[in-house]
């Protein structure tokens, strides 16, 4: 035999949970429609990185393509990446290589001790226009030799990064030392979104070092969902 002072806390319990259930049910049916920040949120880098001696190669991508659409076979695709020279001593980039058509160089490709070297699209190179600083990818050395005047007087003059610490960890980033450019050249084969194109970086001193590189993120934000209008 139960007790009334054994079921009046029980009577009282019941309706309580049942409150609580109700309030949890509603908060998850509000927010059932709700878009995430995080759903549509894109990565803040977009290639790849990739390190060889004192080089470091930071976001290495195919630059999306101008079209909206995938490139195919005989279409030319830009790179784009940063190359950093954490070392006391200059070096330069002397060949770039892939399976995917031939690279072709435009600009200084030297990178001196403690600077960076972008490698942008050929409009935003400022290079793009000389035709003296144009190189070949089994050439890239020879143009070298007509700068190694203006690479002289920069030197290890910037001393502001060492080899003993990655670039990553530097609050400072080391000065852009100039602009270049890296195009393939006639893609042998379609390149759809998603694939990844390897590609191979020979510097001077620090050797050679080979990167999937993806394709980048377009500059135009994605459009939005459209948000739900339903309130709770």
């Amino acid at each position: 035999m139960v007790s009334r002072q054994t079921t009046r806390p029980l009577r009282k319990l019941v309706p309580a949970v049942a409150i609580g259930v109700s309030a949890l049910l509603g908060i998850i049916g509000c927010s059932a429609g709700q878009v995430t920040q995080t759903g549509d949120m894109e990565p803040a880098v977009n290639g790849n990185s990739g390190q060889v001696g004192t080089i470091a190669l930071r976001n290495v991508q195919v630059a999306f393509p101008e079209s909206g659409e995938a490139y195919v076979e005989g279409e030319d695709a830009p790179l784009l990446l940063s190359i950093v020279n954490s070392g006391m001593e200059d070096d330069e980039l002397v060949n770039v290589t892939s399976p995917a058509g031939q690279v072709r160089p435009i600009g200084n490709p030297a990178i001196p001790a403690g600077t960076a070297l972008r490698i942008v699209l050929p409009d935003e190179n400022e290079s793009a226009t000389s035709s003296e600083t144009t190189t070949t990818t089994t050439g890239a050395s020879e143009t070298s030799g007509a700068e190694e005047p203006g690479t002289e007087t920069s030197g290890a003059e910037a001393p502001s990064v060492t080899s003993e610490v990655p670039a990553e960890t530097e609050a400072v980033a080391p000065p852009v030392v100039g602009t270049m450019s890296l195009v393939i050249t006639g893609l042998s084969a379609d390149l759809p979104f998603g694939k990844k194109v390897p590609v191979t970086f020979e510097f001077a001193n620090a050797g050679k070092i080979t990167i999937e590189l993806p394709i980048g993120a377009p500059a135009t934000p994605r459009p939005q969902p459209e948000a739900v209008e339903e309130e709770h």
